[in-house]
């Protein structure tokens, strides 16, 4: 199975990743933020292209094609909780936090829950064990 983890910065994707990885004894694909994070950022940061855009119908027709053997986890944390996570490795957001996650939660709706692909969203701020 693949497994999309999507979320933005500090959302807790990577802590996430590598504990369903070692509970499932590394027996999954996982890719670390999926096309929707690519056209999440890519609206945010101006960087739009034509080749890129292609790129990402392409990788989201891929999934749609294989929506059975693909599961998105979607990762999110309250603004707080991200602000202290940014400051805790001395980072800063260089975007809006709060409008980025409104466009991240109206693209994931619209690519990949419109599309019939399993979504689990989960908020990191809680236990993830």
């Amino acid at each position: 199975m693949f497994v999309v983890f999507e979320g933005l910065d500090k959302a807790g994707k990577t802590t996430l990743e590598w504990k369903f990885l070692k509970a499932t004894n590394f027996k999954h694909i996982i890719i670390d933020r999926g096309p929707v994070g690519y056209l999440v950022f890519d609206e945010l940061f101006g960087r739009r292209t034509e080749c890129g855009d292609k790129q990402f119908a392409r990788n989201v027709s891929l999934m749609s094609f294989a929506h059975n053997d693909f599961l998105v986890v979607y990762c999110k944390a309250p603004v707080d909780i991200v602000m202290q996570r940014l400051k805790e490795h001395d980072e800063t957001c260089p975007y809006d936090y709060e409008s980025a996650q409104a466009l991240y939660d109206s693209t994931i709706k619209l690519l990949y829950k419109n599309e019939g692909i399993k979504v689990i969203e989960v908020d990191t701020a809680k236990s993830i064990e």
